[in-house]
């Protein structure tokens, strides 16, 4: 029977517009007959306050209401900047130029997944699915990307939209031999900035954590939109060219394009 792991990873800002969406289109897309665990790792706050995205709220206890039949853990974010030498992060360098506010909340999400990740590998997933909880989903996830798990075990899904010179980290399918490096990256922070020179960036990181656990990068045509604390959606771009970078990015871009296409293909085979 096919294991499929859905991590949830984060802060739940609005619950009540964001989970029937999930359950839609990505719940409800789930091969029928998989054996289906989900799990979560989730900061328990009562205000959600980020300067960069202009949001002050307080975050309702109910949103934390549909993860309870899930397995997981509510914690603070007490100890984790402290966990992840917050201050050598800082050091390397301000990505954002807003008081290390953006790489702190990075850290914390990082942390996030790094817990997460964890929890399943016992579980010994097929493939896991990677969700930030306060995402709405536009359309479905593609079925075929769950069929031979064998042959797909090395594969990334990626959202193809706002790269950012990296990799769109928003929510991705992994198969059994790169959800680790996907989910734990936090542990190559130091390692990356030292080998490419440049301050700690959530995009470049994904995409370099990936690369060096020789992962197969496909394409998601999937869409998904940040919703506020206020219940307002963030202004999205789907484009794919927007973002991409520097040629180098591109030629990848193409390759993992070709390389979703021959994968679509594998699948209408079998």
């Amino acid at each position: 029977m096919l294991n499929i792991a859905v991590a949830f990873f984060g802060i739940p800002r609005n619950s009540e517009i964001c989970f029937p969406s999930i359950e839609e289109n990505v719940l409800g897309q789930l091969p029928k007959g998989s054996n289906v665990k989900c799990f979560y790792h989730l900061y328990k706050i009562d205000e959600v306050h980020n300067q960069r995205s202009a949001e002050k709220g307080e975050l309702k206890a109910q949103n934390y209401d549909v993860f309870q039949p899930m397995t997981g853990v509510l914690e603070s974010t007490d100890g984790v900047l402290e966990r992840w030498d917050f201050d050598r992060v800082k050091a390397m360098g301000d990505t954002w130029g807003d008081e290390h506010v953006s790489l702190r909340n990075l850290i914390y999400q990082l942390n996030s997944l790094h817990t997460v990740t964890g929890m399943m590998e016992s579980f010994d997933p097929d493939f896991v699915v990677f969700v930030r909880p306060d995402n709405f989903f536009h359309s479905p996830l593609p079925g075929h990307v769950f069929h031979s798990p064998h042959a797909r075990r090395l594969n990334a899904y990626i959202p193809d939209w706002q790269w950012w010179g990296g990799l769109n980290d928003r929510f991705a399918i992994c198969g059994r031999d790169v959800y680790r490096a996907y989910g734990k990256r936090i542990e190559r922070i130091f390692e990356f900035c030292e080998a490419t020179g440049r301050k700690l960036h959530s995009e470049r990181l994904l995409k370099y954590a990936l690369l060096k656990a020789d992962a197969r990068i496909c394409t998601l045509p999937t869409t998904a939109s940040r919703v506020r604390i206020t219940g307002a959606f963030a202004e999205e771009s789907f484009s794919p060219k927007r973002g991409m970078g520097k040629r180098e990015n591109r030629y990848f871009h193409f390759f993992a394009r070709l390389r979703t296409w021959r994968d679509k293909r594998l699948s209408d085979k079998e």
